[in-house]
């Protein structure tokens, strides 16, 4: 009886240590999980604390330190006299229309009559043997060859009379 009790018992030592064994290893698993965790977790915060600081430091975009005012012009041509009224830089379409038709009365226009009105661009009046064209564009040049193309389709002998280019106005603040 000697032998299977010490047998017995010398089983239920080894599962009990084997036990506690498990059991240490299964806290020192979960330490580690806890460990891994927190170091994730700190990394987590490191990185949104450098994010927050990288939006502190970025430039802001500027502050608008004025405004653009847009400019008119017009070109009012008379069929009396070849008489021609122009106006440059007005503050609105009918103010240039205005002073084109005043312009072409003032040197002795008739039956002045505004061909174009145009802002914040370049204008010319091309003319031809029979016939004269208005055009606009971002430039003068732009503005003459298109000018000279329309006239040069219906007439020959196509030419610039006049050009000008009117241009925003910056006011500061």
């Amino acid at each position: 009886m000697k032998l299977p009790t010490i047998l017995i018992l010398g089983l239920l030592m080894v599962g009990s240590a084997h036990a506690q064994m498990n059991n240490n290893q299964y806290h020192r698993h979960q330490q580690q999980i806890q460990n891994r965790s927190h170091m994730a977790e700190q990394h987590r915060q490191g990185y949104m604390t450098q994010q927050q600081q990288m939006q502190q430091q970025s430039p802001q975009p500027p502050e608008p330190t004025g405004w653009w005012e847009t400019t008119w012009g017009a070109i009012a041509p008379s069929p009396v006299g070849g008489v021609l009224g122009t106006a440059v830089g007005a503050s609105s379409k009918e103010e240039a229309e205005r002073s084109a038709l005043e312009d072409c009365k003032a040197k002795g226009g008739g039956a002045c009559e505004v061909r174009l009105a145009y802002y914040n661009q370049c204008a010319v009046m091309i003319l031809g043997d029979n016939i004269y064209r208005t055009a606009s564009a971002g430039s003068i040049r732009d503005a003459e060859e298109y000018g000279i193309e329309l006239c040069e389709k219906e007439d020959t002998s196509c030419r610039v009379y006049y050009s000008a280019c009117t241009e925003p106005v910056f006011h500061r603040y």
